[in-house]
């Protein structure tokens, strides 16, 4: 069972909470960084501001922190807007996903697993199938992550068999259609730009063979001046 207090609204804030040391930063441009050893004011919100303050962080993202109510280890979710040094909107997250959650984090700052498997498991998209957050739901990424977008993008593979399909391989096309294609592909909610949507239509080209190149489905070559060929 999970409690979200962003139901319960202001009367858990006012319950007593043991708070952790440990700060995880998300911020949309900046992506993940961990706080560790963190000394604040034993307050959540004086705690946020005052870590906002000595940040260069300038994008909106979120703060989050694991906090103990009754013994119970809870997550608390904190966000921040864009050229704002305080918390707009958070979440109070406890349950059996917020305990398992926590329990990573905790893992994390005991030395039993390392940053590197932290990182992975508390990605933004892990998150959000572990803990039910509008804070969660609602944010983006400014740019697609490099490895999510390398390994991960769902649009890539199919992309790579709607061209294979429509044209084949080895045969010479239009770059100015295939890069019509990838306008035409549908993209993900989840960031502000995306690899697939850059202005430029050769940058699509470059960012879309890098995709496949990565994942070994082929690659797209020049074979003249204006036409492709994907091998």
């Amino acid at each position: 069972m999970q409690i979200s207090a962003s139901i319960l609204g202001s009367e858990l804030i006012r319950e007593e909470l043991r708070l952790t040391d440990t700060v995880i930063m998300y911020d949309r441009d900046f992506g993940i960084s961990i706080f560790q050893n963190f000394r604040g004011y034993d307050s959540l919100l004086d705690d946020a501001e005052w870590l906002l303050e000595r940040t260069s962080r300038r994008s909106r993202g979120f703060l989050i922190r694991v906090v103990i109510k009754n013994g119970k280890k809870g997550i608390w979710i904190g966000e921040y807007n864009q050229g704002e040094k305080q918390i707009g909107r958070q979440d109070f997250i406890f349950g059996d996903s917020a305990e398992a959650v926590s329990k990573m984090i905790m893992d994390y700052v005991n030395r039993k697993i390392s940053e590197e498997n932290l990182l992975e498991k508390i990605k933004v998209e892990n998150l959000r199938k572990n803990l039910n957050s509008r804070i969660l739901r609602d944010f983006k990424h400014y740019y697609c992550p490099s490895y999510r977008f390398l390994y991960e993008c769902p649009y890539v593979e199919k992309m790579y068999s709607r061209l294979i399909e429509r044209y084949g391989r080895g045969e010479k096309i239009p770059y100015s259609i295939v890069a019509e294609e990838i306008e035409r592909m549908e993209t993900c909610e989840d960031v502000i730009v995306c690899p697939l949507s850059a202005p430029n239509l050769f940058e699509r080209l470059v960012n879309l063979n890098k995709a496949f190149k990565t994942r070994k489905l082929g690659e797209i070559r020049f074979v003249a001046p204006d036409f492709i060929e994907i091998v």
